[in-house]
């Protein structure tokens, strides 16, 4: 797939030089970083990855934010990315993730009242801003963040981890991994994605741990799908319409769950939203900072 009209980036072009920062104490350093912005650095966005992905995954969404003047924090959660991979269990539990992301709020946010907060997310990432979301709402404290963007969220009832990944063990998942590499391509990209871009995101991810990737998954966060219609702040939720692993059916359910939610279901588009349609995640999260 050709790059975004505009956008000067190759498909398999790495555009972000990061710092690795402690978040929080006793927690992991990860790999962050934030672009101070230009014209409109009154308004931040967070750009949460999914389980198994990495901050470049929103290389071209950096590079229209970059356009716009925004603020951008990025960065890649324990165990992905440039960050650590301790080898330890209780690191990859979802309510730490979570944790984490709440800090990176608090530290790289605005001050409560003197600017805009914009959440986007993919995936499991969805899951986290939602859990978030969730925890500001129990606070009283929803208006923290003005708008969010949902990219392929799972269902808001599915359990995560009921596959080999739940049960299987590390040592095995490894030597089978060839296999779940080539499941996962056959469900996460659309038939048409350009065979550059799949390799170059298929070589990224060879340095993601099934240890990890198993301890993520066993734990992953479940914001509680009976509070999600206390989220009343304008929420995108957008699916692909060939995505095999978070199919459509699902984001129509989270959609609906949402009392002012916008849903958006792209054509030709598997599970990689931001990468596989960039030129129409840009819009529509530019729609969301202009506000």
């Amino acid at each position: 797939m050709p790059d975004a009209p505009g956008l000067p980036l190759a498909t398999t072009r790495l555009v972000v030089t990061p710092d690795t920062v402690a978040v929080r104490d006793g927690r992991p350093p990860l790999s962050l970083l934030v672009h101070e912005g230009g014209a409109r650095a009154d308004t931040t966005v967070f750009l949460c990855h999914g389980s198994g992905g990495n901050k470049n995954q929103w290389r071209h969404q950096w590079a229209a934010l970059v356009a716009e003047g925004v603020r951008i924090v990025a960065w890649d959660f324990v165990g992905h990315g440039q960050s650590p991979q301790p080898r330890d269990w209780a690191a990859y539990d979802g309510n730490h993730l979570v944790s984490d992301y709440r800090q990176i709020l608090d530290t790289y946010g605005p001050p409560p009242g003197q600017g805009r907060v914009i959440l986007a997310g993919h995936s499991y990432g969805c899951r986290l801003s939602l859990s978030l979301l969730q925890g500001l709402a129990a606070e009283g404290r929803l208006d923290r963040v003005a708008a969010a963007l949902l990219l392929g969220p799972p269902s808001p009832v599915a359990q995560l981890g009921a596959n080999p990944l739940g049960w299987l063990p590390p040592f095995i998942l490894e030597w089978i991994r060839p296999i779940i590499s080539a499941k996962f391509r056959s469900l996460a990209w659309h038939p048409d994605t350009d065979a550059a871009l799949i390799a170059f995101e298929e070589q990224a991810t060879k340095g993601n741990s099934l240890f990890m990737m198993k301890a993520l998954m066993s734990q992953a966060a479940h914001p509680d799908p009976a509070a999600l219609s206390a989220l009343t702040l304008p929420i995108t939720v957008v699916a692909g319409a060939n995505d095999g692993l978070t199919p459509p059916a699902g984001a129509r359910d989270l959609a609906r769950r949402l009392p002012t939610a916008t849903y958006v279901e792209l054509e030709r588009c598997g599970h990689q939203i931001m990468l596989e349609r960039p030129a129409e995640t840009n819009a529509l999260l530019l729609d969301l900072v202009r506000g």
